[in-house]
């Protein structure tokens, strides 16, 4: 049967197009217009059985209103070991290791035993605009009786359920849930064991969080959405909350499985929060003063560790980092480096980037050097000039640039300390110290230093030493 569409009683037909689409052309006269409403489809509702749809806003002033979202923290797992800076690992059982990419939590088949990785970090949520939280992770095989696995965000401990957050969940029956907790009271999704990862296979789980619900995407579907309780408050009662996965048996487990995490980021939608960017990558862990992702060392990044002594110290050379290495803190010198020549007060190599070790840039925005007597000097008096030498590949101040090969330190001048002859010990260099703070930072690169350099410029002396406090503020890249 056909159907021919035209204009009332009029010989004026509708026209189709080559593929036998309808060609419509609305009104061009505003009094005969009608209107049409703009949506966004977030999800076909393919899981749910429901599209979702959002409705797009504009101002008064007809400007569509569009959003910029913030990333807050960002971490993977590229070497052998956990980062401790950022990461809190908790087991008893179990245990947690890093190889092939990935963190995993390696199971047991003990009841009672358990393993989590948690940020130290708690993630913040604000009002209307949602909280991203994203990790890409694996099973070695799913689901194991009598084990139970969650990620997400929450506050979670032993074995015992989250005393808050939002997160995905397979109960020790295999039941696949999205979980709200609200101080511990649960609201639970319907069963998705459906949607449960195939073994071996990396899916990407999203949980957004806001303050009238949370919505789960696994792959960029969306699973479930469940609104905040007519009775809270918020979704989630401290809207401040780790990231977290883990997995614990309930009971006799009846295989020991893993749960591998290859990456981890958190984001604020929708808000533009000017944040200083040194100031977003500090809170993701890389401020320089701590060691980064992926590095053998932990823990702080300078030569500063708890009740160190001034020591005998060492004299100086420009070509050998002889008072000790570190990113800045506690360096003694005996200052008999022959007058005018330049020593290395303190060293820092840029780890260079491997498939272990990302390659880091360290900025720094700002230094400081103090100088103070700890050993009354015999001789002097000793003028130091202070300055800053950066970006050279070799640990020799003598490097010699050559194009594409070698690269020679730059030198940035930083200023004066002045030690009188014989100064006895306590006696300052200057009342504050030399610093200078960077509008634009200082850009050192992976597989280059950084280093501090003081240069006598007054009378070599024949005893007593003269420490040296330096402090480099800045964040890796």
């Amino acid at each position: 049967m056909s159907i021919i569409i035209k204009s009332g009683s009029s010989s004026t037909l509708a026209s189709v197009d080559t593929n036998n689409n309808l060609q419509v052309n609305v009104p061009a006269n505003p009094d005969n217009a009608g209107f049409v409403t703009l949506t966004a489809e977030s999800d076909p509702g393919t899981i749910t059985g429901y599209r979702t749809l959002r409705n797009l806003e504009a101002t008064d002033d007809y400007r569509l209103r569009t959003g910029v979202d913030q990333t807050l923290f960002n971490e993977y797992f590229p070497s052998t070991t956990i980062n401790g800076n950022i990461w809190n690992t908790l087991v008893s059982g179990q245990t947690i290791t890093v190889a092939s990419n990935f963190a995993n939590l390696n199971g047991t088949v003990t009841s009672g035993q358990f393993s989590q990785l948690r940020t130290w970090r708690h993630m913040p949520a604000f009002m209307t605009f949602p909280t991203y939280c994203e990790i890409d992770l694996q099973f070695s095989q799913l689901p194991v009786t009598n084990t139970v696995y969650e990620w997400g965000l929450g506050l979670a401990a032993t074995t015992a359920a989250p005393t808050d957050g939002a997160f995905f969940r397979i109960n020790a029956a295999g039941e696949f849930r999205a979980v709200l907790s609200t101080a511990g009271t649960e609201v639970t999704s319907a069963d998705i064991s459906a949607q449960i990862p195939a073994a071996n296979i990396t899916n990407d789980f999203l949980i957004v969080l806001s303050e009238k619900a949370v919505e789960y995407w696994i792959s960029d579907v969306l699973v479930a959405v469940l609104p905040r309780s007519s009775a809270a408050g918020a979704t989630t009662a401290s809207m401040n909350l780790p990231i977290f996965i883990r997995q614990y048996n309930s009971g006799l487990a009846t295989t020991a499985s893993t749960v591998k995490v290859g990456y981890v980021n958190l984001s604020i939608g929708d808000m533009a929060t000017n944040k200083p960017w040194g100031h977003v990558i500090n809170g993701g862990g890389g401020m320089a003063y701590q060691f980064q992702t992926g590095a053998a060392a932990l823990g702080t990044s300078a030569l500063y560790t708890n009740s160190l002594a001034a020591g005998a110290g060492a004299a100086m050379t420009n070509t050998t980092a002889a008072l000790g290495t570190g990113l800045g803190g506690q360096f003694t010198a005996q200052p008999t480096l022959t007058a005018g020549s330049d020593g290395i007060v303190c060293s820092y190599l840029v780890p260079a980037g491997t498939n272990a070790i990302p390659g880091k840039s360290l900025y720094i925005t700002g230094v400081k050097v103090h100088g103070a007597v700890t050993a009354a000097l015999t001789g002097g008096p000793v003028l130091y000039a202070y300055s800053i030498a950066y970006g050279g590949n070799a640990l020799s101040l003598a490097t010699v640039e050559s194009n594409g090969v070698t690269k020679a330190s730059r030198r940035i001048a930083l200023g004066f300390e002045t030690f009188a002859a014989t100064a006895a010990v306590g006696v300052l260099g200057s009342p504050a110290g030399c610093s200078m703070t960077f509008n634009s930072p200082i850009l050192v690169q992976p597989g280059e230093y950084i280093q501090i350099a003081a240069k006598n410029l007054g009378t070599v002396t024949s005893g007593g030493t003269i420490t040296f406090l330096v402090t480099f503020d800045g964040y890796m890249e």
